[in-house]
């Protein structure tokens, strides 16, 4: 199945999830989407006590933050090869791929989210099955993925903010908003991808300087 078919069978749920997937190092407050008496959408971070009796709940999901830990130069640097090759592959830039391993699973190809995302790249179950990744703890399966859906959105979208936002958020919320849509989480993961792809950017172009650390 092409990239294309996944996207249009998954678009309301599957894809949304591995665009929402957390890891075992992050974790924010809830955001709530409701729908309407006139059948609008609405995505909040108030619960259903706070929210007019005229919305009916529909979906629960954990935001995102992001808790720094060291990291030593062998967990950060350990996937470079598959990174490299995956990025090269499917035409993504390999600081950004690093950036957001990094944001999503600090290098933990172990991570699970509490919501069920697995891996490096945080690849929701179901979304794995329509990337074919049949072994989301194994790191050339999850990169392999991960960076497939990231080239999925860099042609979509126009900027790096909405690719990122669309990861984090879902495809639809980042058309809806016009933007990043205005969930602190989603902001905060914006942020932080970018400043980590940049800090990528400058070890990754000079390999041998890392090497030489």
């Amino acid at each position: 199945m092409t990239i294309t078919g996944v996207i249009g069978l998954t678009r309301g749920l599957l894809l949304a999830g591995l665009a929402l997937g957390l890891s075992a190092h992050v974790g924010a407050d809830n955001i709530y989407k409701y729908r309407g008496a006139n059948g609008e959408i609405l995505y909040t971070d108030q619960p259903q006590d706070r929210v007019s009796a005229s919305y009916t709940l529909l979906s629960v999901r954990k935001g995102w933050s992001y808790r720094p830990q060291p990291l030593s130069e062998f967990q950060r640097n350990r996937y470079d090869t598959l990174i490299l090759a995956n990025a090269g592959q499917f035409e993504v830039e390999p600081a950004l791929v690093k950036a957001v391993i990094h944001a999503e699973s600090l290098f933990d190809r172990y991570a699970v989210s509490r919501v069920g995302a697995q891996g490096l790249m945080q690849l929701m179950p179901g979304t794995a099955d329509y990337l074919n990744v049949t072994h989301p703890f194994d790191a050339a399966d999850n990169i392999r993925g991960g960076t497939r859906f990231l080239a999925y959105l860099q042609e979509r979208f126009t900027s790096l903010d909405q690719v990122l936002a669309a990861y984090n958020a879902g495809e639809g919320n980042v058309r809806r908003y016009g933007g990043i849509p205005p969930f602190p989480e989603t902001r905060a993961y914006v942020q932080k991808v970018k400043e980590l792809r940049l800090r990528y950017q400058l070890e990754m172009a000079a390999p041998e300087a890392v090497a030489s650390r």
